[in-house]
């Protein structure tokens, strides 16, 4: 088994206690550190005091630790054979994995975009000294100084989303998921020898209260995690939350059926069912009965396959995980029009591993809130549309609408607690000029006021 460290101010560092993380078929592949609470807490001490990188100086940096991380070798492999490690250990698609570290790179190569989109047009740029800035007028500064980032993993591509926080000059801690710590290591690793100083990014695998520890001792956060984690941190402004995504799909009675029916195919796909745009809900004007029937039929044609396959499209995992997942949507679709079961598919080689094939199925109402019901695979909830109750629509991380009604894409974008809205794409849908649920940058800067006496 790879024993892996946590990345601290001064290097590696080896801990006593560990965590033997399993692959997704069960069997124990690695051994993780499992950082203190009095260390990592040591270590933002450390940290809070050193001083950041010059902005100057951070998009050379950002772009050398693309190559490192394209080219480099870190615990002993190259990108190709990490990408192989992550499919195996996580159980997704070998393809989604290389999806996301494209990402990952293409992101570290731009990361000037996001900043840039985010800063309001009345500020000047980050790293704009005092002395040169207006004589009245504002800057964008930090809210903080250290930035918690509680990763999840369900997709590699997560950790493209906290890199801007380098470009604005704040310290990170990184607490990976346990299922997933090769793409944070790979990365911190990369920036490190690229030029990112130890004191300003570290690694903090922990256990859940150390967890809890880091986003109290941080001045900002993000945090994924499940309605539990949305839960227990709502209402709080220096916390960034990131949870279930509930992402849906609208097909109105005036738009093209067949496209609506593609949109749901792949927005149902994709990053194997697991990433929080992928639809969860569809809405339908026009026969929900006939058109979960159609999407049912396109989806059965999803061929279980294990994840190092390049035609694989569902996540693998231990054999009863995905048995639980199965009973769980029966069970809760008991009162509902099941067009397409969920299967727990064995896939064959050591140790006991499944995929769960896609499920379709039909609900009475809009207002059922299995509509909303998100589960890492493709599972999708039909319901009927009422132009009268979008309200039901509220909540979404995504909502596209495939229309001709304009006014109804209005409407959409005036519900507050939608995040994105598309038409006639797929909720999956990205393009680096669109922010994810919005910019970091609106959480981690404000805009601080200066004047200057003539």
């Amino acid at each position: 088994m790879l024993d892996i460290p946590a990345l601290g101010p001064t290097g590696p560092y080896r801990t006593w206690k560990r965590t033997t993380v399993p692959d997704a078929s069960g069997i124990p592949a690695l051994e993780l550190a499992s950082v203190p609470g009095l260390v990592v807490s040591h270590w933002i001490d450390q940290m809070r005091g050193s001083a950041p990188l010059p902005v100057a100086e951070i998009p050379d940096v950002l772009r050398k630790a693309a190559d490192v991380f394209e080219g480099g070798t870190v615990l002993g492999g190259d990108l190709r054979a990490h990408e192989r490690r992550v499919s195996a250990l996580t159980g997704t698609p070998i393809t989604v994995v290389r999806e996301c570290d494209e990402l990952i790179t293409a992101t570290l190569r731009d990361v000037g975009r996001a900043p840039s989109s985010a800063r309001p047009t009345g500020c000047t740029p980050v790293g704009t000294a005092v002395s040169d800035a207006p004589s009245a007028g504002a800057v964008w500064r930090r809210t903080g100084d250290v930035f918690a980032v509680h990763a999840a993993g369900n997709s590699p591509g997560v950790h493209a989303m906290w890199l801007d926080a380098l470009a604005f000059g704040y310290r990170i801690v990184v607490r990976p998921s346990t299922r997933d710590p090769f793409t944070p290591y790979r990365l911190v690793t990369a920036l490190r020898q690229a030029g990112v100083p130890p004191t300003q990014l570290v690694v903090a695998p922990c256990d859940h209260a150390t967890a809890g520890l880091v986003i109290e001792r941080s001045d900002r956060a993000l945090v994924y995690g499940g309605q539990n984690v949305v839960d227990m941190y709502r209402g709080r402004g220096d916390i960034r939350l990131q949870g279930p995504g509930r992402s849906k799909l609208v097909v109105t009675a005036d738009a093209d059926r067949n496209a609506g029916l593609g949109l749901a195919c792949t927005g149902a796909l994709y990053h194997a069912g697991t990433a929080c745009t992928a639809t969860t809900g569809v809405l339908v004007e026009r026969d929900p009965a006939g058109f979960a029937g159609e999407l049912a039929a396109a989806l059965r044609e999803v061929a279980p396959a294990r994840p190092l396959d390049d035609g694989a499209l569902l996540p693998c995992m231990p054999k009863a995980d995905a048995d639980r997942l199965v009973a769980a949507v029966l069970d809760r679709a008991k009162d509902a029009v099941v067009h397409l079961a969920p299967v727990a598919e064995p896939v064959g080689g050591e140790g006991s591993s499944a995929t769960v094939t896609p499920a379709v199925v039909e609900l009475a109402s809009p207002r059922d809130p299995l509509l909303s019901y998100e589960l890492p695979f493709p599972c999708v909830w039909i319901a009927p549309f009422e132009r009268g109750a979008m309200d039901v629509l509220d909540g979404s991380l995504v909502l596209s609408l495939h229309t001709e009604d304009m006014g109804l894409v209005a409407e959409a974008a005036a519900l507050t607690a939608v995040s994105n809205v598309y038409r006639s794409r797929p909720t999956s849908w990205t393009h680096p000029d669109v922010p994810h649920d919005g910019f970091l940058g609106e959480f981690l800067m404000r805009a601080k006021g200066l004047a200057f006496d003539d």
